[in-house]
């Protein structure tokens, strides 16, 4: 209707970018205070503790959890709400039984499974993380479904009520010294609050009120055919991005290389996580909507889009936390942390690469063309496994950090070049290699400057600088198209008044630098 993806479109982006954000810094800060409180060695604990009751859950969501989002934003486009409810009922039903099966499992095993890992001592944080299956899977299929109908002002709310209660619970039980076992006691509980709040949000739409519906039997198989695809993909995900050297850090090294590794990563993704998140939330609901209605037009001009800017996003963040690692750690962990600069570092580099990917996936995930996902990732979870077993046990966690950022690199790469060549897609290179040179401008500049003063008011000066350097670089060689502002000011309305008028003069200034017509996006 406009030269931008839609209003809707629009919308949805902006406010998972709010999401996004908003979260990022509560869990940002929270993060450093949990780090700072606990320490290198039981830092490592609890995130290994986490990383594991993250892993089970995957495990048991069978890739029913991403089939909701699918089907339930694929049904929504074709106009059959009826087929809503019974999907998710379904999905439901599987997944609590299978949960319920898992939790009895791991309390069983939790004196072993802590044995495996660290000593029997640590039994007690398995046991309660596995109280949290329940609630967590449930929270999971509700989410998903939300995700499908594309109602992401929900999140917003939850995100500004109950995760800061959350984080100021996590906070009170830190000062009153509780450790581990508080933190995860409260992230029970606040899981079992996500999950009832979901489910009166999807009441509340008119998705899981009203007469049941008996699913039919095609769309039963459909789902199921959906998942055997999926639950390989997520086997292999699970081993090549989402920190699975953890379990040889666990095994083969001391806590403290665990909390070395954990501390790298989760603080890149704190920065690089942003807009790929947000990115990926609207493109795979929003790619599945397309493929329902057959619009393959509307598809490619959308990773077009989205692949620029992440590009803008991630080049410019990921190089200056190279750049910044140091000072990174110095003042948010303190010099405790400093063991994890270099593994920082090489995650930032790995994360610039291994952002641009998502347009791709989901266009494969929303498309059916998955079964490449878990071929080609069957062959990278076995490279990334042979290279953990080489190289964690005399390296840690700069070893733990090399096996993921090579296999990441891998997988992004590759997954590129078989979603333009099998859909037929233009990927932007020569925005691309703008974009690069911007970077490089900005991060000589940061250098230089933190060179020259690599203290606290260093660091800031020297962010300010980058920024500045790169926005201008960026206009200079014509980063920009004229789309852009289009799409600016698709966005404005959605934004508070005091960056309207910001907004406004930068998109004035895109159009005075660029004077062609913009390329309709319907």
């Amino acid at each position: 209707m406009e030269n931008v993806p839609g209003k809707q479109l629009i919308k949805n982006s902006a406010l998972i970018l709010f999401n996004t954000g908003f979260m990022m810094l509560l869990s940002w800060g929270i993060s450093i205070w949990i780090a700072r409180k606990l320490g290198p060695s039981d830092y490592g604990i609890f995130n290994l503790v986490l990383w594991l009751s993250n892993t089970v859950t995957w495990a048991i969501g069978m890739g029913l959890i991403h089939a909701v989002t699918k089907f339930i934003a694929e049904f929504k486009g074709r106009n059959n709400i009826n087929s809503l409810k019974p999907i998710i009922l379904y999905v439901l039903r599987i997944e609590l039984i299978v949960t319920g099966i898992s939790t009895l499992l791991l309390i069983f095993l939790k004196s072993e499974i802590a044995d495996y890992f660290f000593s029997p001592d640590e039994s007690l944080y398995f046991f309660i993380a596995a109280l949290g299956l329940i609630p967590g899977i449930i929270t999971a299929v509700f989410s998903a479904a939300i995700e499908g109908i594309q109602k992401f002002e929900y999140f917003t709310y939850a995100n500004l009520v109950i995760t800061p209660a959350s984080f100021i619970s996590k906070i009170v039980v830190l000062l009153l010294d509780k450790g581990i076992t508080g933190l995860l006691i409260v992230m029970v509980l606040f899981s079992c609050i996500n999950a009832l709040f979901y489910g009166y949000i999807l009441y509340r739409e008119g998705v899981i009120s009203g007469n049941n519906k008996t699913l039919s039997m095609d769309i039963k198989k459909r789902i199921i055919s959906y998942n055997k695809s999926i639950l390989a993909i997520i086997l292999c995900d699970k081993i090549v991005w989402d920190k699975s050297e953890n379990f040889f850090l666990g095994r083969f090294c001391n806590a403290i290389e665990i909390g070395y590794y954990n501390l790298g990563y989760n603080l890149t993704q704190k920065f690089m996580s942003i807009l790929p998140s947000a990115f990926w939330k609207v493109l795979f609901p929003k790619m599945s909507s397309y493929c329902g209605s057959g619009n393959k037009e509307k598809m490619k001009r959308l990773f077009y889009i989205s692949t620029r800017y992440l590009a803008f996003f991630s080049f410019p963040v990921g190089t200056a936390g190279i750049i910044l690692s140091h000072q990174l750690i110095l003042y948010l962990y303190g010099t405790e942390f400093y063991g994890a600069q270099q593994v920082l570092q090489i995650i930032f580099f790995s994360s610039i690469i291994s952002s641009l990917a998502n347009p791709g996936s989901a266009i494969l995930y929303g498309f059916d063309k998955q079964s490449f996902i878990y071929k080609y990732g069957m062959i990278l979870a076995i490279i990334n496994i042979v290279m953990d077993i080489i190289l964690i046990k005399p390296y840690g966690a700069l070893g733990a950090a090399f096996c993921h950022s090579i296999t990441t690199i891998l997988g992004s790469v590759g997954g590129l070049i078989y979603t333009c060549k099998i859909m037929n897609l233009t990927f932007p290179f020569i925005s691309i290699l703008k974009i690069l040179c911007s970077t490089i401008f900005m991060a000589s500049t940061m250098k230089l400057l933190i060179l020259q003063n690599d203290s606290l008011p260093g660091l800031i000066t020297s962010i300010i600088a980058g920024c500045l350097v790169y926005v201008t670089s960026s206009l200079f060689l014509a980063t920009f198209e004229t789309e852009d502002s289009a799409l600016l000011n698709s966005l404005k309305p959605f934004l508070p008044p005091p960056l309207r008028s910001l907004v406004s003069s930068f998109e004035n200034l895109i159009v005075k630098i660029k004077k062609k017509s913009p390329v309709p996006i319907r």
